[in-house]
């Protein structure tokens, strides 16, 4: 990614993916490695009644776009080297700006019949939900905006769609079970200076890093993937620090809980995820405890996909977030802080899209949202109190691969 990655560790993993290539192509012909070049690239509108969202979408935005181009090559049966360079912009919420996607090694340790084990390091995509590893390319999303699960509004496709470290994964096969596992210790970064502003707000300058974070995933695919179900859960610490005249310093730790469960027929999807999120912040000034808060927010959705035919197919979600599970209607937020309207502390979103795919490389989407309450939306593009509690969204997208 961009300027607000850890500077040291990508640099360092372009160096040692470079070396590793240069070695590559030094020890043997170009004609005997495996490999594939891939890119893509989307563009999309959205249009929205009295709120914005992924820039001034109340007049029409087009300021919602993404490409990238990634490469795969399989140096012997059991090492592969991927990598990924991408841009994306959306609104307030990314900014555009070129940055290192993924690179990763996979060393297959295990590999026989009904079992399989190997090790990923470099920059690695972190297994959350059924959506995260793929969050990256339209055509392997569910729709235009992924569920609230996955906070797409709120910058969390940077935090947690990729991170530095190493990770371990597996998969047996047991009668009509395939039961797979992923393991990932991410190592301490830099959290970007675009990002910075949308996760805290503060009038003197400051620097927020990730601390050492993990995630584990757990999944069943049963009948062929048939059924499939899965836990995953992340967890995390930011570090706040200031200027020592200003003393002021912060540690907020993240834990995601992601429970998913799916259904695959001949032309039949339905996708149920809910998310627990528990924050516990802290933040001291002049050495002592000045703020300790906990939040205890959640998510969920219930999707259908119908596929019309091999170039059609149709979809619709219900989906809620709340940013306390134990105030869902945000009363007594309102109460506690006067002037701050309730209707921020909820979402309830209906989604109803299409999809066209005429060949293997282009794709069209068209989705619809009505939604009731503001919770998703970005404070910067819609600075309070001007945001209406009831408003409607149509979003655009056409999307190119090779």
């Amino acid at each position: 990614m961009a300027d607000g990655l850890n500077k040291t560790a990508e640099q360092c993993c372009r160096v040692r993916l470079a070396a590793a290539l240069a070695a590559i192509f030094c020890s043997g012909s170009a004609s005997a490695l495996d490999y594939q070049i891939h890119g893509y690239a989307a563009q999309g509108f959205v249009l929205s009644s009295h709120n914005d969202f992924f820039g001034d979408s109340s007049g029409g935005s087009f300021d919602y776009y993404e490409a990238g181009i990634n490469a795969a090559v399989r140096v012997q049966p059991n090492l592969s080297f991927a990598v990924q360079a991408a841009v994306r912009d959306a609104g307030i919420s990314d900014d555009g700006s070129v940055r290192l996607d993924y690179a990763v090694a996979d060393y297959r340790v295990l590999s026989e019949a009904g079992i399989q084990a190997g090790l990923r390091a470099g920059k690695v995509k972190n297994a959350l939900g059924f959506y995260n590893e793929t969050r990256d390319v339209v055509f392997t999303r569910p729709s235009i905006l992924l569920p609230s699960v996955y906070s797409d509004n709120q910058n969390q496709r940077s935090l947690i769609f990729t991170s530095p470290g190493a990770q371990a994964y597996g998969a047996t096969v047991m009668g009509m079970h395939e039961l797979s596992f992923t393991a990932t210790l991410n190592a301490e970064r830099d959290v970007r200076r675009n990002d910075e502003r949308l996760l805290v707000e503060l009038t003197v300058p400051f620097d927020l890093r990730v601390g050492d974070s993990w995630n584990i995933q757990i999944m069943d695919s049963i009948d062929g993937g048939r059924w499939q179900f899965a836990y995953s859960h992340f967890g995390g610490q930011f570090r706040l620090s200031t200027a020592p005249e200003i003393d002021l310093s912060g540690r907020f730790d993240v834990d995601l809980n992601v429970f998913s469960a799916r259904f695959n027929a001949e032309r039949v999807t339905l996708t149920a995820e809910y998310v627990l999120i528990d924050n516990d912040n802290r933040l001291t000034f002049m050495g002592a405890p000045f703020l300790h808060q906990r939040v205890a927010a959640d998510a969920g959705y219930l999707q259908a996909e119908y596929r019309l035919n091999s170039s059609w197919a149709v979809m619709t979600r219900l989906d809620s977030s709340y940013r306390d599970r134990h105030d869902r209607s945000g009363r007594d937020f309102a109460a506690a802080n006067p002037g701050v309207d309730r209707r921020t502390q909820f979402s309830h979103d209906f989604t109803i899209g299409i999809n066209w795919r005429p060949d293997q490389h282009w794709g069209f989407w068209a989705e619809h949202h009505w939604i009731n309450g503001t919770a998703t939306l970005q404070r910067l593009e819609n600075p309070p109190p001007v945001r209406h509690q009831r408003w409607s969204m149509l979003m655009l997208m056409a999307g190119y691969k090779f």
